[in-house]
């Protein structure tokens, strides 16, 4: 699911006040108690919140280089099994924090050259390294392209770096309304979010309906900046204009919101005759 941050951010989004986590010298039964209702009974899910797939690392760069193009792409994602969900980022996580602390403790006189031999060696393909979550909320479509005589059955595909999720279908309509969450963990270097619409189809390929990608640099930025803030009233942070030259259909405010750091879109999708798609986002740093 991402670590233990993104885990709990879904399992302990509702504790009320009244339950208390239990802390490393509370009872066995304080603890048995607590991972019952947690887990089994599930009293504090966040149910809306659905948390990301890993898609498959290429092993060479002639098999990385096969699997580009957006068709190939969401062909990749529809092969995923559901037993397949995200182990490898609870790895990836533990590594990390291994190495940071490896790194830290490494001598200062050790040359450039040697570390990079070292984190060759230690490194397992598929390692990666987060900085923080970030909430999608796909809200809605507007004035979406026709791909079935009348109308189109769309949904959207969001991808992080090797991460990607899918939404539910919504049945012959061009204005779909979604107000679907979805989280992913944010890989370091951060990569653009990258969004896909698809037309389904049972009898024959899904037909494209659109695209586009965003920059999410700014708004780990703000989020990193305000993470250990004090400030309890709302405040901007940031703006993206819309211009000509970029897909905005307007302004695109990053606002610090009851303690959140949060952005709203609204874009134009690329590649595709017309359609709008509006989302809302949200940063988490991993220290909180």
């Amino acid at each position: 699911m991402g670590g233990n941050a993104a885990a709990n951010m879904k399992y302990e989004a509702l504790v009320p006040d009244t339950i208390k986590k239990p802390k490393p010298d509370s009872t066995i039964e304080e603890r048995s108690d607590f991972i019952r209702r947690k887990y089994e009974m599930q009293q504090f899910l966040d149910s809306t919140l659905q948390t990301a797939m890993v898609l498959p690392s290429p092993t060479s760069t002639k098999q990385s280089n096969t699997n580009s193009g957006l068709l190939h792409d969401k062909k990749n994602f529809e092969k995923q099994a559901t037993t397949s969900r995200i182990h490898g980022l609870g790895q990836a996580f533990r590594y990390s924090w291994r190495r940071k602390e490896t790194e830290n403790k490494s001598s200062k006189k050790t040359n450039s050259t040697n570390n990079n031999n070292n984190n060759n060696n230690n490194t397992s393909p598929g390692m990666v390294e987060f900085v923080g979550l970030i909430k999608v909320n796909i809200v809605r479509g507007t004035n979406l392209a026709v791909r079935d005589v009348m109308t189109s059955d769309p949904y959207v595909i969001l991808t992080l770096g090797q991460q990607s999720m899918k939404t539910r279908v919504i049945k012959s309509n061009l204005n779909p309304v979604w107000n679907e969450r979805l989280m992913l963990s944010i890989p370091d270097p951060i990569p653009p979010l990258k969004l896909q619409v698809y037309d389904k189809d049972t009898f024959t390929t899904d037909d494209h309906m659109g695209e586009a990608e965003i920059d999410i640099q700014p708004l780990v930025s703000a989020a990193k900046a305000y993470e250990n803030s004090t400030i309890t009233e709302s405040m901007q942070l940031g703006k993206w204009l819309a211009t000509k030259d970029n897909t905005l259909v307007k302004d695109s405010i990053i606002n610090l919101v009851d303690g959140k750091v949060k952005q709203e879109i609204v874009l134009k999708l690329q590649n595709v005759e017309r359609g709008v798609l509006q989302i809302e986002l949200e940063c988490v740093p991993l220290s909180q």
